[in-house]
């Protein structure tokens, strides 16, 4: 019941999202500095969990900017995979964009091994469906069935 409200107070908003981790937090860890950074990135994977539904469809359209603002950024800063875990992942979404909609063209290992290296360095967090909304509602209109599906 506690992971629910959580959950959708994340999917509010950031604010939302640390309040409810920290009354969480509490209330049930006698050393706070122990149990925040695990929780935190629990309740982070679960309100970013759309990207893997997209990583097993693939798109139509859009994988380079879905690589580099959502996917990449996802894989590495809040699942913590390493650049090597990552880069399968990424090329499962590549794979499955080029089974499930045709879109094959080649999107260079090199490129995405620079994308991984400057998302680690600027410990960017992947962008949300609003941010995605509202700042490339273009990719928005492409990714939005999948997510909902």
């Amino acid at each position: 019941m506690e992971f629910e409200k959580i959950i959708n107070n994340c999917q509010k908003s950031d604010d939302e999202c640390n309040k409810s981790v920290q009354e969480l937090i509490k209330k049930y860890c006698p050393n706070p500095s122990d149990c925040a950074i695990t929780i935190y990135r629990e309740s982070l994977i679960e309100k970013f969990n759309w990207i893997d539904k997209i990583i097993k469809s693939g798109v139509p359209d859009g994988r380079t900017r879905l690589i580099l603002y959502v996917i990449t950024r996802y894989l590495i800063n809040i699942k913590r995979m390493s650049d090597e875990e990552a880069i399968s992942q990424i090329y499962e979404f590549i794979n499955n964009s080029c089974k499930n909609y045709n879109n094959c063209s080649q999107i260079y290992k090199s490129w995405i091994i620079n994308v991984i290296g400057k998302v680690k360095n600027g410990k960017w967090k992947p962008w949300s469906i609003d941010k995605i909304r509202n700042s490339d509602p273009e990719l928005y209109k492409i990714i939005e069935p999948i997510i909902k599906h």
